[in-house]
């Protein structure tokens, strides 16, 4: 992994220095938006949201016939059906057409049961609803613009259709109106299916009356990751400021908040209102926008948290047993990933399959049984459009719809196997293997010098962030960290002059990289606690620039190693395998546990010297070809074909749990590095930390309750850690995330323990 930067060189015109000014922004501010492609005309605007710039509805060939032919069906009390899909965007298309007509017209909504009726319209669901009750025009949001036969089903039954979508049109049309701003792709087209919904209204009636439900489009606009660009970020902008301050409150009761951001749209509000179509019905997800009784929204609100919550385990679920089936895979000669299992719920896929893609940096589609047929959910790299893949492998599937990153597809199960096998040739073909190891392109590079404050106030004219307006990531670049663990908790914290470094998740890694030189890509933000306003940065990714760990921190976090036992498999290696096994840019990772490791692995193999290196973990499970020094506890290596050792552990047995996971060398007989430790220092340090828990102070983190314990006699940090494991293991002593110790008063036998028994071999 290697860092970019987007905006190498932020120095401006004169002009532009003088519009800066005028603007009231730095310089520095101007040259990020500018380098993100808005010309200076725009940027004003860009800043300051206008609802008089939003386009005109009747720019959307079809929408004037469209509004005439809906104001025609209140005019004469037609009955009117909303069809629907059953995503966050989805309903609320549907609600923002229901609020508006339900007092004008007959009307009602359905939205379709993802198992039993699939993606989109489906002839057997509209067979089901006529059969109670008959519309005399269906109008879809948010679906329909492939629905070619179904269209023509419904004018069958003498029943006129409005497909209203935002979906990429196909090369055969539906007969009927359609509204869809990607047709002609005039003006701006990038609207969600609620955006089209909202632009319906404003034709219907007029834009104040479409302003009234601004606020439900931008959950959809935000939820269905469109560009928040243009039309889009004014509707997203003022979206939130109705949210913030007259939130719905079916909304309010599901979020859980006062001030709901775009953040909390994405995570906590589109997929509880998502949850609901993924594990049963949607139909009830429109309630939160309709009802308006306290107890039936709590209610409703409650389950659709616990349905969320229950999305939430099942895609662990698939996301694991997808990781177990990459195992053993040969990175190599993979581009495409395409995975199947019959007891997989469709309705997850989606999700689990965006995992998959940040973990291996590929495209990867995931399939469950669907009754006869396979039903699939895909999701893509930048520099693979699935669209256009899909669209040229029309023969190994039934269906398929969607985006350039994400799709849905059909196919028959004895089409599995090719389809995967073509599939990944055409993305080979096109792709050098060197695309999926994608450089961490960062917009900016800030230097210690600047005004983070204030230039992090001035990154909040940004929001509303999302799509095509994402946050922007900066590169701090050949940085000293004193990273502090946060409690006992897995995060740490960086306190500068002018700016505070959290990293969340990031322990033991960012111990590590206390002692080197160290590349970071972070996210910059206001904090305020206690009145207190500081810059604060947010890690995303780092990389050491230059490794200088010192031998006693190594120590310190090699220390798990004695938790396993076990007789290695291991293989011999010369320098001229290991320079054959890195010609492959996948699959090999050279494990060191010290820095005179890596220096001496480098003068055997000097190939190795062009490998990023790491300490703890990797930034993803993308086997790229690397030096991990004192791999943390947690590292998996088992998606990587050649593990070589090239240094001296504590324990064989962390060598066999390598050799466990992949094929496992070593540059010399596997020697052990274990320290010895006698039974009176381990009482010794028993005995203090009973003292220790015994006094009404808690220890902040690990490093100062060793300090606290054995500062008065000398025993090392690693003698303390390892002391500490083994109490841990035998439950004499334990401690929470709050400091809180615990020490037990009882006699234990302490070879139960694996550490224990690995210091007496």
């Amino acid at each position: 992994m290697d860092y970019a930067v987007k905006n190498l060189s932020p120095k401006l015109s004169s002009e532009q220095k003088e519009l800066a000014r005028k603007l009231h922004i730095s310089e520095r501010f101007l040259s990020l938006l500018l380098s993100r492609g808005i010309e200076e005309y725009q940027i004003e605007g860009y800043l300051h949201p206008s609802l008089d710039a939003l386009g005109s509805p009747f720019a959307i060939k079809g929408m004037r016939e469209a509004a005439e032919r809906v104001q025609r069906a209140i005019k004469d009390g037609e009955k009117i059906l909303i069809y629907g899909d059953y995503d966050c965007d989805g309903i609320c298309a549907i609600s923002i057409l229901m609020l508006y007509l339900r007092d004008k017209a007959d009307v009602w909504y359905f939205i379709p049961d993802r198992n039993r009726d699939g993606y989109g319209m489906s002839v057997s669901a509209l067979e089901r609803m006529f059969s109670s009750k008959r519309p005399s025009l269906v109008i879809t949001v948010d679906c329909g613009i492939t629905a070619v036969n179904e269209v023509e089903y419904i004018k069958s039954q003498g029943i006129d259709v409005i497909v209203t979508d935002h979906h990429e049109p196909q090369d055969v049309l539906p007969n009927c109106l359609i509204v869809d701003p990607k047709l002609e792709r005039k003006g701006f087209f990038e609207l969600c299916g609620a955006g089209v919904a909202f632009k319906l209204v404003e034709a219907l009636s007029s834009a104040d009356e479409a302003k009234k439900y601004i606020d439900i489009a931008a959950i959809a606009t935000i939820a269905d990751v469109v560009p928040l660009v243009d039309d889009n970020r004014i509707i997203a902008y003022f979206g939130l400021r109705a949210l913030l301050s007259s939130p719905r409150r079916g909304i309010k009761l599901l979020v859980g908040a006062e001030n709901i951001t775009s953040q909390d749209i994405m995570f906590k509000l589109a997929p509880r209102i998502n949850a609901a179509g993924r594990l049963g019905s949607a139909m009830k997800a429109v309630g939160l926008f309709l009802e308006s009784d306290y107890f039936m929204l709590k209610t409703l609100s409650e389950e659709l948290s616990r349905d969320n919550a229950r999305r939430q385990d099942m895609c662990e679920v698939i996301v694991e047993e997808a990781k177990r089936m990459l195992k053993g895979v040969d990175f190599n000669s993979t581009g495409f990933i395409a995975l199947y299992n019959e007891n997989w719920e469709a309705g997850i896929l989606g999700i689990a399959a965006a995992r998959l893609v940040e973990e291996f940096k590929r495209p990867a589609v995931l399939f469950a049984k669907n009754g006869e047929e396979l039903k699939g959910s895909a999701r893509s790299v930048p520099c693979v459009n699935i669209f256009e893949l899909f669209s040229g492998m029309s023969e190994y599937y039934t269906s398929f719809g969607g985006h350039a990153q994400a799709a849905g597809i059909n196919m028959r199960p004895e089409n599995l196997e090719a389809f995967r096998q073509e599939a990944n040739r055409r993305v080979l073909n096109e792709h050098p293997l060197t695309d999926f190891i994608p450089p961490v392109v960062c917009e900016m590079e800030l230097t210690s010098d600047i005004d983070f404050l204030s230039f992090a106030k001035e990154l909040e004219f940004m929001e509303p962030t999302g799509y095509r307006n994402p946050k922007p990531t900066f590169l701090i670049k050949d940085g000293n960290f004193d990273f502090e663990r946060i409690g006992f908790s897995q995060h740490v914290k960086y306190s500068g002059k002018n700016l505070d470094i959290l990293g969340f998740s990031r322990y033991p890694e960012a111990l590590g990289y206390n002692s080197g030189k160290l590349d970071m890509e972070v996210t910059l933000a206001v904090n305020t606690f206690q009145n207190n306003v500081t810059a604060q940065a947010l890690i995303r990714s780092f990389k050491l620039s230059e490794l200088t760990l010192a031998d006693e921190d190594a120590a310190c976090l090699n220390v798990h190693e004695l938790d396993f036992e076990g007789t290695p498999d291991v293989l011999p290696i010369d320098n001229e395998k290991m320079a054959e096994m890195l010609k492959k840019p996948f699959g090999t990772l050279f494990v060191c546990f010290k820095r005179a490791d890596v220096d001496r692995l480098v003068s055997m193999c000097p190939e190795v010297a062009t490998l990023p290196v790491y300490v703890g973990g990797m930034p993803s499970l993308n086997p790229e070809n690397a030096v991990l020094v004192c791999p943390c506890s947690v590292f998996d290596f088992g998606f990587y074909e050649n593990v070589v050792v090239a240094g001296d552990p504590l324990s064989k047995g962390y060598i066999a749990h390598i050799s466990d996971s992949a094929k496992c060398y070593a540059l010399d007989a596997v020697k052990i590095d274990a320290p010895r430790i006698s039974d009176d220092i381990l009482r010794t340090i028993y005995k203090e930390l009973a003292a220790q828990a015994r006094r009404p102070d808690r220890a902040s983190n690990m490093r100062r309750l060793y300090l606290a314990i054995c500062s008065r006699f000398k025993v090392s940090e690693q003698t303390f850690l390892i002391a500490m494991r083994i109490f841990e293991q035998v439950g004499l002593v334990s401690v929470s995330e709050r400091g809180q110790l615990n020490v037990a008063n009882k006699r234990v036998d302490l070879a139960k323990s694996a550490v224990y028994r690995n210091l007496c071999r």
